[in-house]
């Protein structure tokens, strides 16, 4: 059903979570400054440079059922990605430092099915940027199908990308 959708839709967002196809239709304008203003600071830190790569939506198997991936809306990942492949253009997740989202109109599995699947994958950190609470959610230390430390930063507030210099105004986020 991905493989359809993926030709009959190449511009959406296709995702399969526990069994269950999602598709999201192409992100809106804010969406798109926010993600940018998160890449321009990836770079600027310097988290291109060969021993990390900042991709936007870069396949992760997911261990959650046998044909589950996730497309983050950015991932650092380590600099040998490529001998990574898993299949259908996904790579294994060990090969993923930190998976971001920036959240849609309406909230889709950002903060409900996607925290358990990355947690689940061993991603390290999961960050969602969430426009509709216009906060940050940061997740770190997965232990099973969890994040067992999880932190919230608002305007006023700075948020740090873990396992990384970056660290952002949240205000500055949201324009």
């Amino acid at each position: 059903m991905a493989e359809v959708l993926f030709e009959r839709f190449p511009k959406h967002r296709v995702e399969v979570l526990g069994g269950e196809v999602s598709v999201e239709p192409v992100p809106d304008g804010q969406h798109g400054c926010i993600l940018t203003g998160v890449m321009k600071a990836c770079y600027e830190a310097g988290l291109d440079d060969g021993d990390s790569k900042v991709f936007q939506r870069l396949a992760v198997w997911l261990p959650t059922g046998p044909d589950d991936f996730a497309m983050p809306d950015l991932s650092i990942v380590d600099g040998g990605i490529h001998d990574s492949a898993v299949t259908y253009n996904c790579y294994d997740p060990k090969c993923f430092r930190l998976v971001l989202e920036v959240t849609s109109a309406a909230l889709c599995s950002d903060l409900t099915r996607k925290p358990a699947a990355y947690a689940l994958a061993g991603v390290p950190a999961y960050v969602v940027v969430d426009r509709a609470e216009r906060q940050v959610v940061v997740m770190t230390d997965p232990e099973g199908d969890e994040y067992r430390k999880r932190s919230v930063r608002c305007p006023g507030q700075s948020v740090g990308l873990p396992g990384t210099a970056v660290v952002l105004s949240v205000a500055e986020l949201f324009g």
